[in-house]
């Protein structure tokens, strides 16, 4: 074996273990290792009207949630709340998404607001969604 041959050799093991190390960043970024996905399904149902803008974030969140693309869905029902901050399904569902994402603080502050809210609506049907959650969430 000459010297070009060996350097080829180790260019070939450099690409593969950045290929390998890529892929796990990849993949923990988008969906953490051995991460199970709590909250399969958004809410779609509104317990309040809103606005046409919120309606299509919100329609577009909820797209993004079912695909299983939950940062994106994030992003989404962030816009609605900057629309509509009052908006317990919008918090709800961000909640969801984050926890399926790992982000069990961030979902746990998310519930809660969303509690408050549907607890003022006295949407009796999302407080016990939210509570329901938040069990789920306990046991991860």
């Amino acid at each position: 074996m000459d010297v070009s041959s060996n350097g080829w050799i180790v260019l070939a093991v450099m690409v593969a273990i950045l290929g390998i190390g890529g892929g796990a960043i990849a993949t923990t970024t988008l969906q953490p290792l051995g991460q199970q996905i709590p909250f399969t399904t958004p809410i779609s149902d509104l317990s309040t009207p809103i606005s046409g803008e919120a309606r299509h974030q919100f329609n577009q969140g909820v797209l993004a949630y079912r695909e299983g693309a939950y940062a994106r869905a994030t992003d989404c029902f962030t816009k609605v709340l900057d629309c509509e901050p009052a908006l317990a399904e919008a918090l709800h569902n961000r909640a969801r998404a984050q926890a399926n994402l790992a982000k069990k603080q961030d979902a746990v502050a998310d519930f809660i607001a969303a509690s408050d809210i549907y607890d003022r609506q006295g949407t009796k049907s999302g407080i016990d969604w939210k509570n329901t959650d938040l069990d789920v969430l306990a046991k991860l």
